[in-house]
């Protein structure tokens, strides 16, 4: 057993670890600035160079890095507690599948207007995993079953289905359209406006309070469903409101950065070997590593090859791999 007082000096280490990546990060990049002359006037004189890349690329780009870090790790803690799954990710619902369907058919339909300060890749995306989530409610309401096996197996077929038709449409391209199709199934955090992270903030908060505010029953749940219902947790409202949240907020942050493999897979698992499963330190823990290894990410794409900028979804790949075949090296019964 973890002792709270482990479970808060990991909290602790978490937290400081977390400012010095925000802090630091948005300053590091293939062109360097000067901290200096970032900070010299306010508002930023616009013949700044320094300033203006900090506040027009890297700070809006370093935001949506961690709401979506944040986002994708929370969403992995309570799939894998209500599931109790080990291997369950964000993207279990089918929610990688239906965005990147909705995605590539805007690209393949050529909508280039946008709609909300969002291009229309942006909300087909969206509205592509909102489509996942419905389906796989309405087979598990078919069905007459919400368990975590049911929710599950809904997800996989939900998924397959929309890769096949993804992959249908990347067949039917053109050169263009295959190759923004293939920028976009890799994961990005291109420049956006600050308007478009400020309205995501919105939501990935929002998500995580609630979320939060369930730990108790998380706990109950991921010990098994019996256990819970014994305990007086209604396990069909947890299972349904906690994937629910966590579902549309891993839908948000797709819908601008594309699918983003491993950060909502290996983030929980690590902070899982500290903390235990209380998800009171868990989820919190979570959501600012998460947040933290994925601005450390794009912080590579983005300075470590010159003018060449690679997909943050390879770099998480590259070394999500790795970290956790660590993991199941390490102790061999984990993902038992």
């Amino acid at each position: 057993m973890t002792s709270d007082s482990q479970k808060r000096m990991v909290l602790l280490f978490t937290i400081g670890f977390f400012l010095v990546v925000l802090i630091g990060c948005p300053l590091l990049g293939s062109t360097n600035i000067s901290f200096q002359k970032v900070f010299q006037s306010w508002p930023p004189a616009p013949d700044n160079r320094d300033a203006q890349i900090f506040f027009t690329v890297r700070l809006p780009r370093g935001f949506l890095a961690v709401l979506t870090g944040a986002a994708m790790a929370t969403a992995g803690v309570v799939f894998q507690a209500v599931l109790r799954n080990p291997l369950a990710c964000p993207f279990t619902l089918g929610i990688a599948g239906g965005s990147s369907f909705g995605a590539v058919a805007a690209i393949a339909l050529g909508l280039t207007a946008g709609f909300g300060g969002f291009s229309m890749v942006t909300l087909f995306a969206f509205l592509g995993a909102i489509l996942s989530i419905i389906l796989v409610y309405s087979l598990a309401t078919v069905i007459r079953s919400y368990s975590a096996t049911t929710l599950l197996l809904a997800g996989i077929g939900i998924n397959y289905f929309f890769n096949a038709l993804v992959l249908l449409f990347y067949f039917m391209a053109d050169f263009t359209q295959s190759y923004a199709m293939m920028h976009w199934l890799m994961g990005s955090l291109d420049v956006i406006e600050m308007d478009s992270v400020m309205r995501l903030m919105v939501v990935v908060v929002a998500g995580f309070i609630i979320l939060f505010s369930m730990g108790r029953e998380l706990n109950l749940l991921s010990a098994g469903e019996e256990l819970a219902q014994v305990k007086g947790v209604s396990t069909v409202r947890v299972i349904l409101l906690s994937v629910l949240t966590a579902s549309l907020m891993t839908s948000a942050c797709v819908s601008l950065t594309g699918p983003i493999a491993f950060v909502g897979l290996i983030v929980p698992h690590i902070y899982r070997l500290f903390v235990g499963n209380d998800h009171r330190y868990l989820l919190t823990c979570s959501a600012l590593g998460g947040a933290a290894f994925l601005m450390l990410c794009d912080t590579l794409c983005r300075s470590f090859f010159g003018t060449t900028e690679l997909p943050v979804g390879v770099i998480t790949a590259l070394i999500g791999v790795p970290v956790l075949l660590g993991l199941l090296f390490r102790k061999r019964t984990y993902l038992t």
